[in-house]
């Protein structure tokens, strides 16, 4: 069975917390992401649908259908600066991918510049 390799990024912004986390959640929102949790220094957040991709399929469904999880860490760093970790995973874990994993390896790489692309 094929594995789909997550997607983990880290990067620092010359912001505070509690803008880093606003323009994360209207960037989530505009993504068209679904907030699973949400506290102080951590945000989760589903994308996709793994009905429609089991319904249509794999093969015909778009990138941004395709079931995925955003795990994102909030850290206060030194003097007003905040790091940012980012981790997607593929969300449908049952079947076989032969053929889909760079499919979803490509929407997961894309889905992690688009959140970040907030603080460029």
């Amino acid at each position: 069975m094929s594995e789909v390799n997550p997607v983990h990024r880290e990067t620092t912004v010359t912001r505070g917390v509690s803008e880093v986390r606003d323009m994360i959640t209207s960037r989530l929102q505009v993504l068209k992401g679904k907030i699973v949790r949400s506290d102080g220094t951590s945000i989760e957040c589903d994308f996709g649908s793994l009905l429609k991709s089991r319904l249509i399929g794999e093969f015909w469904v778009s990138k941004s259908t395709l079931p995925k999880k955003a795990m994102i860490g909030l850290k206060d760093a030194e003097s007003g600066h905040t790091r940012i970790t980012l981790d997607l995973l593929d969300t449908h874990k049952y079947g076989v991918k032969l053929g889909y994993v760079k499919k979803y390896e490509k929407a997961l790489e894309e889905l992690a510049d688009s959140i970040l692309s907030a603080f460029q």
